[in-house]
Parts: C-alpha cells; sequence; structure tokens
C-alpha cells in the first residue's frame, strides 16, 4: 500500500502543488486583522484546497483512466488496498494544503503584519481535514463509476453544496433543540458526520471498483 501511495506522490500533476497559492487573495481579501475571521471559513478554503489536490491526483480521461487501471489491477496487490491507499492519501493532500495555509499566513505576518493568532488554531486543522475528507468522499464513488470527468464536475457543483447546507446546519442547530449537541461540540459533530460519509464512500468505492471491468 504504501508503494501506491508513494505512486500517487510521483504521478501528481506539478500544477496541484502550486493550488494552494490560491488561498492568498482569500486572505488579502481579510485585510489585516485575519484573526477575526471565522474558523469555518478559514477551514474550508483550506479544505477545499486539500480536495482540489485529490482531484487532481486522479487527473485521467478516456483511454489514459482506463490504460492507469489496468495497470494498477496488474500490480501484486489487491482492488481493496488501490482504494485504501488513495483514501490514506487524502489526508497527505490536506497537510500539504494546511502546512502552505501556515507558510503564507507567516509570509504575510512578516511582510505585512498580519495578524497570526489563527495559523495554529487546532480548530482550523481539524474542522480542515474534515472538510477535505467529506469532499472527497463524494468524489471518489463517482470517480470509480463514471470516471474523472464526470465526479470532477460533480465534485465542484457538491462543494458549493455542501458549504451553504453547513451554513444553514449550523443555524438551524442553534436555533432548535433537536441541535443542542451540535451546537456545543461543532467540531465533534462535524467529525462524527464526516466519517459517517466516508465509511459510507469507502464501502462504494471499493464495491465499484472490485466489480469493474478495465
Amino acid at each position: 500500500m504504501f508503494g501506491l501511495m508513494i505512486k500517487d506522490f510521483y504521478t501528481q500533476r506539478k500544477f496541484a502543488y502550486l493550488a494552494p497559492i490560491f488561498l492568498l487573495p482569500y486572505f488579502l481579501t481579510l485585510g489585516r486583522n485575519i484573526s477575526g475571521a471565522g474558523i469555518e471559513l478559514f477551514s474550508l478554503s483550506i479544505g477545499f484546497i486539500g480536495y482540489i489536490m485529490t482531484l487532481y491526483s486522479n487527473f485521467n480521461i478516456g483511454e489514459s483512466e482506463k490504460m492507469q487501471n489496468r495497470l494498477l489491477i496488474s500490480l501484486p496487490t489487491t482492488r481493496t488496498a488501490i482504494i485504501f491507499a488513495k483514501y490514506v492519501m487524502i489526508s497527505f493532500w490536506w497537510l500539504i494544503s494546511y502546512i502552505s495555509y501556515v507558510v503564507l499566513l507567516f509570509v504575510l505576518e512578516r511582510l505585512l503584519h498580519y495578524n497570526l493568532t489563527q495559523s495554529f488554531d487546532i480548530r482550523i486543522a481539524a474542522l480542515s481535514l474534515c472538510a477535505t475528507y467529506l469532499f472527497a468522499s463524494i468524489f471518489y464513488p463517482f470517480h470509480f463509476k463514471f470516471g474523472y470527468r464526470a465526479a470532477s464536475l460533480l465534485g465542484i457543483a457538491m462543494f458549493f453544496l455542501v458549504t451553504n447546507g453547513m451554513g444553514k446546519l449550523f443555524s438551524l442547530s442553534r436555533s432548535g433543540s433537536w441541535g443542542s449537541a451540535m451546537a456545543d461540540q461543532p467540531i465533534l459533530s462535524f467529525a462524527v458526520i464526516t466519517l459517517s460519509c466516508v465509511l459510507v464512500s469507502y464501502l462504494l468505492s471499493v464495491r465499484i471498483f472490485s466489480k469493474k471491468d478495465f
């Protein structure tokens, strides 16, 4: 499995490593008091960059995609291990996104004297990791079923649906008794939701990939 993860690292498109730069315009629009921004916005932006890197690590269309899958299943490993490696690598792409976020804020603090109080916030790390996994868990089953092109378009659309849904969910949790637990423990609640989605996504991906004829 480790070899499969190394393969994804070396075959990642070089452009993907520049994706965290897209965080820079977002930070600049916040002004100098970066610490005043909500952690949800920070977490979603970092999570989305991690998700974009996950997308690019699977970039292949048409016959090229089929050939890569044939090559993978010809290796001395199981199809389940291939899927498991993909899901583990999500955390690696998130880590690159998060480290890039810390570096960007450090540079802004040094050059433009921005406030750096949120750069090492554990809540941002936890929520952004959950966000990356949640977006990727939507992408992967469709990717293995319908291919990269269809799954990537759906994944981008789902990003906006999920972000809007999260905002409404947290708003409802503050006003209703049913959501008191979510209001009291938003990170834990989001982690449980994410874990459930990832588990279902992983099982679906294994089932689809195991039965697919390449």
